[in-house]
């Protein structure tokens, strides 16, 4: 069983927009990883209860997990202190800890601070991370059915890509709205961290693009920069009755929102069989693999 650490021993704070600047220098994402990018633990902060302290120099993450448990993310700072930390951490707690999401690497050095833990693959939370240029241009034998799709939706449909700013955000908030109410039903949790999203698109850095067809919305992307090279394409939600709305957003958000990055990390398939084959069927360059750990 996890427990809950001593509130007296460790002090948490709930993340805030004033921590942006902590967390992109203190807590730096050299790994690429969605998880850890600061705009994805704000507006998920809710729904995974997600608090933070600095602890020996490092930023460590607590929250909920899906089930429900008491977790906590790996140490992230400018040492490597993490040693220590994660003792400060399971001193603080009663009984067993779980730490995730880990990448192999954070999962294999707290193996040999603790070696009688208990590490796990978690299913369904593996990242998919493409190169960018593979997205937007879609050059290539391997991507000659996405081409005939965009071609096909090109030659059927007047349709136009939005870029979004911040003087245009209506527009994605009227467009998210329409998506969730009368065509993609999307979870409430989720539908909640998207417009926590659009609320604060300016402050979180936030890029987005929508897809209208004869002006009705028909798609929407929302991601940000989550280090020098990588972007996380947080949301991308698009009406399917429009055929290839799906090819094209994704490939309109990589062409024209993130020039600037080498990387897109999609983030992951959930575990959803379908969404396993659609993320494979664009060729991840890696795969971001993610482990849990339980100390005993």
């Amino acid at each position: 069983m996890v427990t809950t650490p001593t509130e007296n021993k460790i002090n948490w704070k709930i993340i805030d927009l004033i921590d942006l600047e902590l967390f992109e220098t203190t807590g730096k994402n050299e790994e690429g990883i969605a998880m850890f990018g600061f705009a994805s633990l704000f507006f998920w902060k809710e729904y995974y209860k997600t608090s933070y302290s600095v602890i020996n120099g490092n930023i460590v993450c607590r929250g909920s997990s899906d089930k429900g448990e008491c977790i906590f993310y790996f140490p992230r700072g400018l040492n490597d202190n993490y040693k220590e930390t994660i003792n400060t951490i399971v001193s603080s707690c009663n009984k067993n800890i779980r730490l995730l999401p880990l990448t192999e690497n954070d999962a294999s050095k707290i193996k040999k601070i603790y070696p009688k833990s208990k590490t796990a693959l978690m299913d369904g939370k593996c990242e998919y991370v493409y190169n960018q240029s593979d997205l937007a241009e879609l050059a290539g034998k391997k991507y000659h059915a996405k081409r005939n799709h965009i071609a096909k939706f090109d030659k059927t449909y007047n349709s136009e890509y939005i870029n979004i700013s911040n003087e245009n955000i209506d527009t994605l908030k009227q467009c998210a709205e329409h998506l969730y109410k009368t065509i993609e039903n999307s979870p409430e949790n989720e539908y909640t961290a998207i417009k926590c999203a659009i609320e604060h698109f300016e402050e979180l850095k936030l890029r987005a693009g929508v897809l209208t067809v004869d002006g009705n919305f028909v798609a929407y992307s929302i991601g940000s920069s989550i280090n020098e090279d990588t972007a996380d394409i947080h949301f991308e939600k698009a009406d399917r009755s429009y055929d290839g709305s799906y090819a094209k957003i994704n490939n309109c958000f990589a062409k024209y929102a993130w020039t600037d990055k080498l990387y897109l990390n999609r983030e992951e398939d959930l575990g959803i069989e379908g969404l396993r084959k659609a993320k494979l069927s664009y060729y991840p360059c890696h795969l971001n693999q993610m482990y849990s750990v339980e100390l005993f």
